[in-house]
Formats: structure tokens, sequence, C-alpha cells
């Protein structure tokens, strides 16, 4: 006899091992779902043996959990009292000792088919962008399917010890928990492709019980509106981490100074950034990037810099500045002083017994080891003692790769938490946390930001790695790229954590190097990050910049938009990529050109031309007759015509 749950809005029709969603408003079913779980020598099926439903129901929803009488997997479905959210459970316990390879949630079918897929990536750097559904690959943590109806969307409620990845081969969609992705370097380029994640070998013992992480699954006909909710429930799900603090606005010294920052420079850059921004509250963080330390794991000053990084932040705060500083905590350099040298036993380890190297021959901290947990407690304090009010967290990534470890038990993703916890713990309260290069979902309620796009790119830094290396980085290539990354992350800002930018750059108006930025295109990049609304840094050499170059980084109208609670890019959708783009370093086929933003009581809408023509963009009708920032003038038609490479941005 069949089973149906429901509460009006969703139904979900029990199967023999198996479960259908409808949600009747929009006209979209998934199903039929099952589980699977994976084992070292078989895999076992939710479905195709005997089994029962307990169902939990109430007068609307309720909770049905289908067990196996034989070996297999278990499955739950959660139907709430009201709204369109279902929940997904599956797990496993084990009957005897043995290894598990992953667990899948869900495995279904969409219909109807679905015509947008929304890509997450894995982490900060990796590609996130819209592809036609019909094209086979995997998401991580989140996607979206949009069609005529509206979406369906897939939300991964945690990130404690397993990755989720979500593939799909056309409507076909499987939601996998399991290891952590290998990232490969793409030959010829900055970028890295996300490879599909491999099996696990994790010992269970007999009796043990493994679940995956719950997903959450709901369709609406407001596809951005139903993005933002399910983030939501994935930030409550992990204890997101929010910032009381000022605003992290101020500048950086990465992206001009790279590896070659000096003491002297950092300081000039902060007395102008205080000059010019005193009438600004809170535009005076000053972050040390890259460059200051000994070597990677080696976290002493070099002789560039005062012994005691106390010393430096208060010269930093003698000149109204907050200090922030970069780290890479779970980064080790082989074969140099410090760690790498006295630990390679604290190492993740590769099968043929040395350290797991990564793509940039580093090798990563083992968090599942307690002296390296103990050892990421003290570095976070000795951060803390140091007198830093903001730290920014680089190649996190390393922490979470699968390989060797000293407890065979914990999993990557699960090592990674535990050792940012710790750092976190050392470092105490009132410090700001950034994240970077980081797997996305498990920063949630330890880092109050996190970057979610790649790297830009400037002078210095083609000197110190190369220019080959660096063509479709630098200059409009890279703002279109990091446009591509921050429009689809747009739902994570403020539900996750502030969502992070990069930094904001106009050096180059009156030169002709193609690595630098015309007018337009700082305004553009300025533009971008604004609406972001988390982290605001500049980059640039503050002394050398143009008095046209300062108009844009310093204009009043684009400060009072920094700062702020996001925005929705309302055509996302209607600018799928190229199937051949694996990542975020390469060049989008066409992006999201009508961003729309709240700050205070004002609406504002920022039209972008990522073209190299000039193109015509359409005025919100609530915007007619507004005021155009950069241009300062009214603008009273129902369109307006954009340059290449450009943005003008409208004001109620």
């Amino acid at each position: 006899m069949t089973r149906t749950l429901g509460n009006g809005t969703v139904e979900v029709e029990l199967g023999d091992g198996t479960c259908t969603a409808r949600w009747p408003e929009v006209g979209i079913t998934l199903g039929p779902c099952a589980a699977h779980v994976d084992l070292a020598d078989r895999r076992l099926d939710s479905h195709g043996g005997p089994g029962a439903w307990t169902v939990d129901a109430t007068a609307a929803g309720g909770r049905a959990r289908w067990t196996q009488r034989d070996d297999g997997p278990w499955i739950e479905v959660t139907v709430p009292a009201e709204g369109v959210v279902l929940t997904f459970a599956a797990g496993y316990t084990a009957r005897g000792d043995e290894q598990l390879g992953g667990l899948t949630v869900v495995e279904g079918t969409i219909e109807p088919e679905p015509a947008q897929r929304l890509v997450s990536g894995y982490d900060s750097w990796s590609y996130a962008g819209v592809r036609g559904a019909s094209e086979a690959g995997q998401s991580f943590w989140s996607t979206a399917y949009v069609g005529d109806r509206g979406a369906i969307a897939f939300q991964a409620l945690g990130a404690e010890r397993f990755c989720t990845c979500i593939g799909n081969d056309g409507p076909h969609v499987l939601v996998e928990c399991g290891a952590s992705p290998t990232i490969r370097h793409v030959a010829g380029t900055w970028g890295a492709a996300v490879l599909e994640p491999t099996a696990m070998a994790l010992p269970l013992a007999t009796g043990e019980e493994v679940r995956a992480e719950p997903i959450a699954i709901a369709a609406d006909a407001d596809s951005l509106g139903l993005i933002e909710d399910l983030a939501a429930l994935a930030g409550e799900a992990m204890g997101v981490r929010r910032w009381n603090g000022p605003p992290i606005t101020g500048w950086e010294s990465w992206y001009h100074y790279g590896l070659r920052i000096r003491h002297e420079q950092l300081l000039a850059n902060a007395r102008v950034l205080r000059e010019r921004y005193r009438d600004r509250p809170g535009f005076d963080v000053v972050q040390l990037d890259d460059g200051w330390q000994v070597a990677y794991g080696a976290w002493r000053t070099r002789d560039r810099f005062p012994d005691d990084l106390s010393e430096l932040t208060a010269e930093l705060r003698g000149l109204g500045a907050r200090p922030g500083l970069w780290l890479a905590p779970f980064m080790v350099q082989p074969g140099v002083p410090g760690l790498g040298t006295d630990h390679e036993d604290w190492s993740i380890g590769d099968p043929g017994g040395g350290p797991l190297l990564d793509r940039h021959g580093r090798w990563g901290l083992d968090a599942s080891d307690p002296a390296v947990v103990a050892w990421m407690r003290d570095l976070g304090a000795q951060v803390r003692a140091w007198g830093f009010d903001m730290v920014k967290l680089d190649f996190l990534y390393l922490g979470a790769q699968e390989g060797v470890r000293h407890d065979c038990r914990v999993t990557g993703t699960q090592a990674l938490r535990d050792g940012l916890r710790a750092f976190v713990a050392g470092l105490g309260d009132g410090v700001y946390v950034l994240g970077c290069g980081a797997p996305v979902l498990p920063m949630v309620g330890l880092c109050h930001g996190n970057r979610v796009g790649h790297d830009l790119a400037m002078p210095v830094l083609l000197r110190e790695f190369g220019q080959p290396l660096a063509e479709g980085w630098t200059g409009f290539a890279g703002i279109r790229g990091q446009a591509r990354n921050v429009a689809a992350r747009f739902a994570l800002h403020r539900r996750w954590f502030d969502a992070d930018p990069d930094v904001v750059m106009a050096w180059g108006s009156n030169a002709t190097s193609p690595d630098g930025y015309s007018i337009e295109e700082s305004r553009t990049l300025a533009t971008l990050a604004a609406f972001c609304g988390g982290p605001f840094l500049l980059a640039d050499d503050l002394a050398a910049l143009t008095d046209a170059e300062r108009t844009v980084l310093e204009h009043p109208g684009l400060l009072d938009l920094a700062w702020g609670d996001g925005f929705r890019p309302l055509d996302l959708f209607d600018h799928p990529d190229d199937p051949e783009v694996e990542h975020a370093f390469a060049q989008p086929r066409d992006l999201a050109s009508l961003w729309v933003a709240d700050r205070g009581s004002r609406r504002v809408a920022a039209l972008f031309n990522w073209t190299d023509e000039p193109a015509s963009r359409a005025v919100p009708t609530e915007l007619r007759g507004a005021h155009e920032l950069w241009t300062d003038t009214a603008v009273d038609a129902d369109a307006i015509e954009v340059p290449p490479h450009a943005v003008r941005v409208l004001r109620s």
C-alpha cells in the first residue's frame, strides 16, 4: 500500500526503499529517490531488499525512515509542517569490520528536464558558474536546476566529516558524501581543476553507524530566493559566525608588492591610507600578506621585519590603523628550517611513504594528529599575542587532502575543521578570520569571511611568477573570471560568511601594459567588490596612483556601497557558460549583467558590459530617473549605453 506524506506545498510518496518528491505548485518531481552505500567489496542499495518504513506523520508533514531487514543503508525523509524544503538523510550500520567508500544520500531524476544548472566549486578558487543542465559534471556542497517552471535546489546542511558532491547526467542527479576531491593544475594557466572524488577507505567497526551529511531539497518558482533560503538553512545548521566589529575595509600588500614586501613599504601605505580615508570610519585595515615569514610552516619574521611582530602592530596602531596578517597554517615548504625538516611525521602522507605534495610542491599538516592540533592552537594564540585585529588564512584546502593520516578514521574534511577550530580557539574572539583557498562549506561557523573567487594579479607578481603563466589572468580578463564566481556565489554572503571578492585596484590607466586597468575597468572592479558586500581592500601602491585613479578608489558614492548586505544577479540563469570551461581563470562566454542591491533605504543597480563593444542595457523600471554614480548624471530613459568593460550604477 502506497503511503504519502505532505503539507500542501510538497508531498513525498513512499515506495519500496525509495521515495518520490513532488512540488505541485511548480509541477516539479524528483524521484524515485534511492540511497546507496559503497563498501570496499560491495555496493548496497536501499531498494531491492526486504524492509519497512517507520512513519511519524503529523496533521501536516512528518518523518519517515526506511530500514532494511537485511544488510543495506537506511534513509530518512522529513516533510516540514509548512514550506517547500525536504530534508534527506542516509546512513549505514556495519555488520562486520568493513571499509566505507562513500554514501549516496539521494539518487533520482528531475522532471520536467531543467535547462540550466548552477555549479558550486569545491573551494575558494574553484570554478563557480551556470552551465546547461544536460552537461555532465559535478557541483560541490550545493546546486540548483532551473527551468521554465522554476528551480529545484540541493544543499548540504553539514560539512563536519564528509565532502558532498552533486553529480548529474542530464536530469539524473546523484548526491554523494565521501572523500575530498583531488585538485589538478591546468597546464599553461594559473587555474586548477577539481576532479571527481575517489572512494574512501574509512574503517568501520562492527555495529558502528555512519551518517551522511543531511541534504535539503526544495523547489520553487523564485529561483534566486530558493537558493538564498537553502543557503541560509545551511548557515544556521552549521552555526554561521557573524562579525559584529568594524568593517574589514582598507589595504593589503600582496597584489602590488608580493613576496618582496618590506616593513617601510607597509608603513608608507598605512600613512597614505589614513590620510586619504580619515573621514571614512572603519576604513583602516592594513593587512601584511605573504612574504613576511622565513618560510611556509616556519612562521618567524625574515630580516625585513621586526623579530617581534608586536612592534609592527604597535606602529600601525600608532598611525590609526588596524593590523592584519596573512598565514597559511596547514602549508609547509619541504626542506627548510622549521617544520619542513623537523616534523615530516606531521604531514598528510603519500602512499609511497613520504609527505603528500600538492600542485605547488608543498605538504599539508595532518590535524588527525593531536600534536598538530595543539600546534595549531598555539599558532593562533601567537597571532593574538602579536596584537593583530584580523588574520587571512590561506591554502586551507591542504588540510582537507585525502592521504595517509595519523588516525585513519579521520576524513580530510573532518581534519580540516579540527585543525582550523583549534587555531580559532587559540586566536580567541575579537579577531576577524578570513579564509582563502578553502573548501567552502567547511568554513561556515569558523571563519567570519571567505574568498569566493580566484586571485587577481599585478606587475610585481608577473615578474615573480613569469609572464606566460599570467596570460588570461590580469587586466580585464581577471575581472571577468572573478565576476563569474562572485555572481554564482551571491547567496553565500552573510548566510555562510562575509563573501570576499578579492581586492580593488586601479593601477595602469595611463600605461600601455595590458596587465593594468583602464578607468572604466577599475570602476567595474570596484563596483563588483562593493556590491559583493564583504571585505573591501585596496592593493595598489597608494602613493603612486594618478588623480584619475584616485577618483575611482575614493569615490564617496562607491564607498557608501561597500561592506553591505550583498546583491542579486537578476539575469544569472540567462547566461550559461561554455561546457569546456573547467577552471576559474578561464574566460566566461557570457555573464550576468544586472546586479541589484539594497543599501539602507536605497535601491541600487549595476549595469555591466562584459564585452569588448558598446552595449545597451535596460534600466529597471523603478530606477528610471535615477542618478548614475560614475558619470554623475540623471538617467531618464528605458535603456542606457554602457561602454566596453564598463559599468553604470543607478541609485534611487
